[in-house]
């Protein structure tokens, strides 16, 4: 994600230098935020993006804002690997990289939600984490560690910001995660929940590092029929009738996420209090599976 960051900002026109404990070609890279700054950029002037593993984040951030930064921050998803780190004071404003919602076929889907009453929904996602970065032992990179912030509630959860962006606040959660122990690491590979929302009726969220096929869906059940959205495939459907087909543009997605950024002015990126919320959920998903209670939100 360090490097689609950094090619959608050079796509904007904007002079990019990379703070990494690694050396990167043909990039000006520091290793200090101090460097950053004495060097090249005033605080108030610079747009930061933060996509270091989960669990450094809030280091990050407190680095940052240490320095003096006072410009706009982009933190890659999720936001916290724990609610206990979300008393984290700033007037930067904050953003979180849920960029799914910048997807045109989501924004459709969410115009055809809009003044639905919703009975049910359904999100799915898998994906084999081995096969997620070609070249790498997917067991060494943070999605397999615990500590790191990885495991499917937070790596996939994508699925949670869109069903809290699309439906509304969650009432109460049940769920089962667990490690199917097909995998080496620490985290949890898959996440089965049961939701209760404040504003619609029931919703279900299963997410796996296992599927060797790859699948991404969303259905929505309402007064107004099935709308179903497939992710992998670029398509939405209502009532078994394609409307809309198209491929994911992930570098136009991602300039348009800085772009929302960068102003400011954006109903659509997530913001720091949005973000905090998915964590919140992620953390009542893990409660309830441990005790095998609902949880309430």
């Amino acid at each position: 994600m360090g490097r689609r960051h950094v090619n959608a900002l050079e796509s904007l026109g904007l002079d990019v230098s990379v703070l990494s404990r690694r050396d990167i070609e043909g990039k000006k890279t520091y290793s200090v935020i101090s460097e950053v700054y004495n060097d090249i950029v005033k605080a108030e002037d610079a747009y930061i993006v933060v996509a270091n593993e989960t669990a450094c984040h809030v280091k990050s951030l407190r680095s940052i804002i240490a320095a003096g930064h006072t410009g706009p921050i982009l933190i890659e998803k999720p936001i916290f690997s724990k609610s206990e780190l979300i008393d984290f004071r700033s007037n930067c404003p904050i953003f979180v990289g849920y960029n799914l919602r910048f997807f045109q076929l989501v924004t459709i889907l969410r115009e055809k939600l809009s003044g639905s009453n919703i009975y049910s929904a359904s999100f799915s996602v898998g994906q084999f984490l081995p096969n997620w970065r070609p070249g790498r032992d997917y067991s060494k990179v943070y999605s397999a560690s615990l500590n790191q912030g990885g495991g499917v509630l937070r790596d996939l959860s994508h699925e949670i910001d869109l069903l809290l962006w699309l439906l509304g606040p969650i009432k109460r959660v049940a769920a089962l995660t667990g490690r199917s122990g097909v995998l080496l690491g620490d985290s949890e590979d898959y996440a089965h929940v049961l939701v209760e929302g404040l504003h619609f009726g029931a919703a279900t969220l299963y997410l796996d590092y296992l599927d060797k096929n790859n699948r991404r869906t969303l259905t929505f059940q309402s007064d107004r029929g099935t709308l179903t959205l497939d992710l992998i495939a670029g398509t939405l459907t209502e009532n078994s009738s394609l409307i809309c087909s198209m491929s994911a543009d992930w570098d136009d997605i991602c300039q348009q996420q800085h772009r929302a950024a960068l102003s400011g002015e954006s109903d659509v990126i997530c913001g720091f209090k949005e973000g905090c919320e998915v964590v919140r959920v992620i953390e009542a998903i893990e409660e309830s599976s441990e005790t095998g209670l609902w949880q309430n939100l």
